[in-house]
């Protein structure tokens, strides 16, 4: 009999394990460091630690950042493009635009590829669809052997508006897989189906180059945990918010660039109907990086089209910020002033307190100096840290500065909260967000220890810390459905626009997609479809996504989908033209496959009285150090109120909560955090 629900997320520098046991209703939870060198290592030994059983596990998602590290560190696939003739120069030039226009030193980045990798067959399909050129199979034929000969791993095949008909592009796939069978082959209408070539294929070249690491990963995963007799589907996290087949995932791996950090968006979505609050800030703290999402009106905020390495990719993915900055984050001098991240001493050696052979002086370390962690209660006691290491490595800073030991660990603290309180203001306040108007959820192993500080500088006055927030991003992968993503391209005036074309262009990627969901053991009955259009006005280069109304673009609906439009563009923009003329781009659909989700146990009785501190101990709060009491987390309950200054410790994180804050355990054993008007 099945019995757990698994989850593992794989972070920078320690990786997470949440098991939800069916039998019991618990939910248990281990963090153990990233092995970097044979990252499935570090899963293995997580789960090991729970499940002895293979056989038990009903349901198993991971959420692996394979194809984003090999993408970030320049380290994919060896690969050729193949374009339509006389475009092969349309990747380098990519578009002219300058996204930092007073940044003096910005460069474009070098492309993924070079021009001597990027090769044209003779074929041309027009803006309509139809077939101007046939494909020429000669030049087809001198292409594949120039790719035979120079051993490449992947192709990419994106051909001029192969969005519109994919013809050509299928049977070049097939002649090269007749030749070369073990050759990754990329097509840009099978990545992306829309518009703008230079985008289209920057998304598809991408997908090329990470999809052999990626394959060749989840294969061998796959292998190991089936030799440890799980003989069920592996899922993997999407960066739009699904899971996927692991199968799914090889034909789509930029589906997976975002897909650890998306899954604490998705927790937050739950956190958030659990606490009836919609609108929320996600901020993830780990050993290395922060990442922030937001959840807008009860919904995640998914975007279409996102840059990463200023590298553009038509692909829904949560819209996310990310910076370096985490407990491994390596502070340093420069021009006589301190500095943190975006250097991270990750997993190994990490910093210097992990007694691994670390010197530099990194967050994590003026955190223990700070008393804010504990020495010998990290990770519940299972991991050591080594203090005077970690002094040493602050000191020889403190040194450099002429500051004393403490005062450079509260400036390594400080400096890394104001830089996570620009990345937070970097999707709201530079979008007419006010910051104000949302709680903040804080997890990963450091956000809590910070999320305070940061809310701090934000003027946030409630704060949101999960049950296990340690392993939240985790948890949160066990609370999503699979998803599907599809769009065509369908460009008229919305007034002019041919409904019945419209009605029979959702009909068939809403059939695709339910070939796809199939494929993945989800039954008709629960698949659910929601239907957008991407908007603009005429004239414009940018598009705003919306629901279509009722489900339907027809003449009597059309009034009220502009009027969405308009008052979305103005939430969006901070203004709107009700008079311009509304323009139809893509039309997209979202599929959504229900998955069996787990009721989380709440109390209903309220506990009285306090909780009691399990030890009292010196903590520094604003350069002077106070005797402050310590709580477990364990010996906290549904009722139980608890004000700071204080430390609370759980066995993934630990939560730092300063004066004129107050901790309120709400009955599902999540922290809610309020900002006392005293301060």
């Amino acid at each position: 009999m099945t019995r757990y629900r698994l989850a593992a997320d794989i972070g920078g520098t320690f990786t997470d394990v949440v098991l939800f046991d069916k039998q019991t209703g618990q939910y248990n939870a281990e963090k153990v460091p990233t092995t970097v060198k044979n990252l499935s290592d570090g899963v293995l030994s997580g789960i090991n630690r729970m499940v002895q059983d293979f056989n038990e596990v009903d349901f198993f998602v991971h959420g692996t950042t394979v194809g984003l590290n090999a993408f970030l560190e320049r380290k994919g696939a060896n690969m050729a493009l193949i374009v339509t003739s006389g475009f092969r120069d349309l990747y380098e030039i990519g578009r002219a635009n300058r996204s930092e226009i007073y940044n003096i030193q910005y460069r474009q980045p070098d492309p993924l590829i070079k021009r001597r990798h990027v090769y044209e067959v003779e074929e041309r399909i027009l803006v309509d669809g139809k077939i101007d050129m046939p494909l020429n199979y000669e030049s087809l034929q001198n292409v594949i052997n120039e790719i035979a000969e120079k051993d490449y791993d992947s192709v990419s095949v994106c051909l001029l508006h192969s969005y519109k008909n994919p013809e050509h592009e299928r049977l070049i796939k097939q002649k090269i897989k007749e030749q070369l069978p073990e050759m990754s082959v990329s097509l840009s209408h099978e990545v992306v189906r829309e518009w703008r070539e230079y985008e289209r294929t920057s998304t598809t070249v991408i997908n090329a180059y990470i999809a052999p690491i990626v394959e060749n990963y989840l294969s061998k995963f796959e292998s190991e945990i089936d030799n440890r007799g799980l003989d069920r589907d592996l899922y993997i996290m999407q960066s739009n918010g699904g899971v996927m087949t692991s199968e799914i995932a090889k034909n789509k791996p930029i589906q997976t660039l975002l897909s650890g950090p998306v899954g604490g968006t998705m927790g937050s979505l739950t956190l958030g109907q659990q606490t009836a609050n919609e609108n929320l800030i996600c901020v993830d703290m780990g050993g290395t990086s922060f990442d922030v999402s937001m959840v807008i009106n009860g919904d995640p905020d998914v975007t279409s089209e996102a840059n990463i390495e200023k590298f553009p990719i038509l692909s829904p993915m949560v819209n996310m910020h990310t910076i370096g900055a985490g407990g491994g984050s390596i502070a340093w001098i420069e021009g006589g002033g301190l500095r943190v991240g975006p250097h991270s001493a990750g997993a190994t050696p990490g910093p210097a307190c992990y007694g691994n052979g670390g010197t530099e002086a990194t967050v994590t370390d003026a955190n223990l100096i700070l008393g804010r962690i504990d020495a010998d209660g990290f990770l519940g006691g299972k991991m050591k840290l080594d203090w005077n290491a970690a002094y040493e490595a602050i000191e020889k800073i403190a040194i450099k500065l002429d500051l004393s030991v403490v005062e450079t660990a509260e400036g390594i603290c400080d400096i890394a909260n104001a830089k996570m309180a620009d990345a937070i203001r970097t999707l709201t306040v530079t979008k007419g967000i006010d910051p104000r108007d949302f709680s903040l959820v804080a997890f990963g192993g450091a956000g809590p220890m910070h999320s305070m500080l940061i809310a701090d500088h934000l003027d946030i006055n409630r704060i949101l810390i999960p049950t296990v927030a340690g392993t939240f991003s985790a948890w949160g992968m066990l609370q999503t459905d699979i998803r599907h993503d599809d769009v065509r391209n369908y460009v008229s005036f919305l007034e002019n626009s041919d409904f019945s074309k419209i009605e029979d262009l959702y009909n068939d990627m809403e059939r695709e997609a339910e070939i796809v969901l199939n494929q993945q053991n989800i039954g008709k009955e629960d698949i659910q479809f929601t239907r957008l259009v991407d908007l603009r006005y005429v004239g414009q280069e940018y598009t705003v996504t919306v629901p279509l109304v009722d489900g339907k673009i027809e003449s009597n609906s059309i009034n009220r989908l502009t009027e969405l439009f308009n008052n979305t563009h103005q939430n969006i923009y901070g203004h709107s033209n009700p008079e311009g003329a509304v323009e139809v781009v893509n039309l997209r659909i979202v599929g959504l496959g229900k998955l069996e989700n787990e009721e989380n146990i709440q109390s209903s009785d309220k506990v009285l009285g306090s909780p009691e501190p399990i030890r009292r101990k010196a903590v520094v709060w604003n350069n002077k150090e106070i005797e402050t009491p310590v709580y477990s987390t364990n010996d906290l309950a549904f009722g139980h109120i608890v004000s700071g200054p204080t430390i609370i410790e759980s066995s993934t994180s630990t939560i730092v909560v300063p004066e004129y804050y107050t901790v309120n355990v709400d009955r599902f054993g999540n922290l809610e955090v309020i900002r006392r008007n005293e301060k």
